[in-house]
């Protein structure tokens, strides 16, 4: 009896055990996730909390639909309430010295679940404002500012809330290079000590542009006979992406190193580079050579 016991002992356990390996997974839960305070400031003298947005259930699922999620917080411990459907809150003036406490609620359906308590305490507001120039070129926006009694955040093309600045820089100027030609941005400025933010400038605009015109082109020719020609050599400089004809109180376009003129030639004609940005070269005057293969110096 104990031999046939000992034989069959091992199927009974596989069959006891089956479908239950591992530890058993806890039931799923509707609660959001609880939301995360992610930034807190003093925009001039008032609190600003940013905290990130829900998108799954607290064990990690995806919610069907995130932007249902209602955000409630709690202000002081829940002496005032506030709820939204944005990611952030800019709260009433606070007084220098003063501590206010926050909360963030994050509400899905009938389910709730509570973020993590942060408090601030005020400071004295930042009086002063940038007081800025801007200057573009090729390629470039140079930024000068007249006081820079402390560091100065950029914030280039952004809406509010003012959170993550563009570029933040020490000192009286700053060049932005990551800039594209004929591109017009947006630029606001304020000073920035720690968690104390500044008043921000009004927009300032900016459109930077290749004002730099290209060389000429080189070694022109007129040739009169037996068919009136206009030849050149490129332009040294490397933006130059066609050439301009100017006769006869007209004006031609052209791609390549010649062009050729059906009848006579014309009395004068001048010759400019043009770049992508549309500046043009100092003119050019070919020089004629006759039926006979003499120079005329365009006489």
């Amino acid at each position: 009896m104990n031999r046939w016991l000992l034989i069959f002992l091992p199927f009974i356990f596989s069959f006891s055990t089956c479908g239950h390996r591992g530890a058993p997974l806890p039931p799923l839960t509707k609660k959001p996730a609880p939301p995360e305070i992610t930034y807190e400031v003093q925009d001039y003298n008032r609190p600003l909390i940013v905290w990130k947005r829900v998108s799954t259930y607290e064990d990690g699922r995806r919610l069907p639909d995130p932007s249902k999620v209602l955000y409630e917080v709690l202000i002081d411990f829940g002496k005032r309430r506030v709820r939204t459907r944005n990611n952030y809150l800019l709260d009433v003036p606070i007084g220098r010295g003063e501590k206010r406490c926050y909360k963030v609620i994050s509400i899905y359906g009938r389910e709730k679940n509570e973020g993590s308590v942060k408090c601030m305490r005020g400071g004295a507001p930042i009086e002063e404002v940038p007081k800025v120039k801007l200057t573009s070129g090729d390629g470039f926006v140079k930024i000068d500012v007249e006081n820079p009694i402390m560091e100065v955040e950029v914030f280039r093309n952004q809406r509010f809330p003012f959170i993550k600045p563009y570029a933040k820089f020490k000192g009286s100027s700053f060049l932005d290079k990551n800039v594209k030609n004929g591109t017009k941005y947006e630029y606001r400025f304020r000073f920035s000590k720690g968690p104390l933010k500044g008043r921000l400038t009004a927009p300032l605009f900016a459109v930077p542009e290749d004002r730099i015109p290209p060389l000429p082109p080189q070694s022109a020719y007129m040739v009169k006979y037996p068919t009136c020609v206009i030849f050149w050599e490129p332009s040294p400089s490397s933006d130059v992406v066609a050439y301009l004809l100017k006769f006869r109180n007209g004006e031609v376009k052209v791609d390549g190193i010649y062009f050729v003129i059906n009848g006579s030639c014309p009395k004068s004609v001048t010759i400019y580079a043009v770049d992508k940005a549309k500046n043009r070269s100092k003119p050019v005057v070919p020089e004629v050579i006759d039926e006979e293969g003499s120079s005329s110096n365009g006489k």
